[in-house]
Formats: C-alpha cells, structure tokens, sequence
C-alpha cells in the first residue's frame, strides 16, 4: 500500500511530496466546481494541505534544528529536543498556521465549524467512549499481531515531557487540523466522504509504517471521522487518539 511520507528537501525548505499531490488533486476538484458555478471550500483544503506539506519538514528537519537539534538516530523519550522539536513543529504546522491562513482567506474560524463547540454533552461523551472503547481495542489486537518495540529505552524526565507535550499537545494539534478543520470545518456544505478521504489521506501521509499498521490507522481514522460526524465535535476523536498514544507509550516502557 503506497501511502506513507514522500519528503524532499530544496535547500532550506522541506516538501511533503504526497500532500502537496493531494492538494493539487483538491484544486483540480474545486476549479471543476467553480466552473459550473458552484462555490467550493475545497480551495481552502488544498492552501492548507499546500501550507502543512511545505511547513512540517521545513521546521522539524531545518528551522528548528538550530534550537532544538535532534540527534540520529532519533531517541524518543531520551532527546528532550526531539520531543520540544515535535512537540512545537505540530502545534505550528497543524494549528497556528491553519488558523492564520483560515482568518487571511476570512473564512469562518468559530469554534462551532471547527468541531470545538459541543451541541450535546451526554451525546458527546456517549460517542467519545464507544469510539475510544473501538480504538483501543483496535489498537490492542494490531498490537498483538504486528507490535514492535521503538522505544529501547527512556528517561523519566523524558517519559513526563513526551506524555504531555506529544501525547497530549501534539496529538490535540493533529487531530484539530486533520479532523476539525479538513472534515468537520466544511462538512455542512461539501461532500462527506470526500472530505473524509482527504482527511484520512493526508494524516496518512505523515506517518511511516508498515501495510498492516498502515490499515490499522486507517480504520481509526475512519473511526473518528465517523465520531466527529455523529458529535459534530472533535472531542470524540481527540479521546480516541490520546488513549490508543498513551496505550503504546506505557507498553513501550512496560
């Protein structure tokens, strides 16, 4: 299965190949839409997968490099400058930056169209834990059949500050942008499923792994597109990703 990080770098600056593609298949979508006379907010999707796909690697694997150098072989749970490295390139990449380039296109940034408004708190909660109770479980069994070790060991300094600005900081950061702003931001007027596939495409192609786990995260994302959709917030979906995190973290260290 052919998804997974395509990265170059042209001097300075980092490209995720694979989004950058997925944007241009989104424009190509939204110039379609606007020559039949339809208004399309797929152009908003393809800046922002332009933006993330420029971005990401352009500040983990350059900028940021000069405060926060990561050192090779990666140490999760070692490097504390891997994880502020990671830590600030998510929060940059996937909600400061959106954020910004949503209020320079004046488009609508209220918290009820990115999933951050909750309509119905017994609802919300109610989906939250069954969509948790999926992903763990789903989780678990991938686990059982393919897991891997990738943390041979950690510090407990390390531990605290990945959990809290990985675990909790960053996986929020992700889910805001994939989940919030890609699906649910535009899901009132643009096709479900296709903003769904973009979704679970894009976030995708920032995680290398192999074909099983590849699956494996696709269904979770699939799972927490299907929450959001229900809930019409992203709570459900960020309790899903930071407990299947934090799951594998402690069984890392275990």
């Amino acid at each position: 299965m052919c998804i997974g990080i395509w990265r170059v770098f042209l001097g300075p600056i980092g490209i995720n190949v694979g989004i950058i593609l997925l944007g241009l298949v989104v424009l190509i979508l939204a110039t379609k839409q606007k020559l039949v006379g339809r208004e399309s907010g797929f152009f908003e999707v393809s800046f922002l997968l332009f933006l993330v796909g420029c971005l990401y690697f352009t500040l983990h694997s350059r900028l940021l490099q000069v405060p926060f150098p990561v050192s090779i072989p990666e140490k999760p749970l070692v490097d504390n400058n891997l994880t502020f490295n990671y830590a600030l390139t998510s929060f940059l990449t996937f909600l400061a930056f959106p954020v910004l380039l949503l209020k320079g296109m004046r488009s609508n940034v209220s918290w009820k169209n990115l999933g951050l408004r909750v309509r119905d708190v017994r609802q919300t909660f109610s989906y939250a834990f069954l969509g948790t109770v999926f992903n763990a479980t789903l989780f678990l069994l991938a686990y059982t059949l393919f897991g891997f070790r990738w943390i041979p060991e950690y510090t407990l300094d390390g531990l605290i500050l990945w959990v809290l600005l990985v675990s909790l900081l960053s996986v929020s950061a992700q889910v805001f942008f994939f989940i919030g702003i890609l699906f649910n931001k535009y899901a009132d007027y643009e096709h479900s499923l296709l903003l769904a596939m973009i979704s679970i495409l894009a976030f995708q192609m920032f995680i290398s792994s192999s074909e099983p786990w590849t699956i494996a995260n696709m269904i979770a994302s699939a799972a927490k597109i299907v929450i959001t959709w229900k809930t019409r917030t992203i709570y459900g979906a960020a309790s899903m990703s930071i407990v299947t995190n934090l799951m594998d973290i402690f069984i890392q260290v275990l």
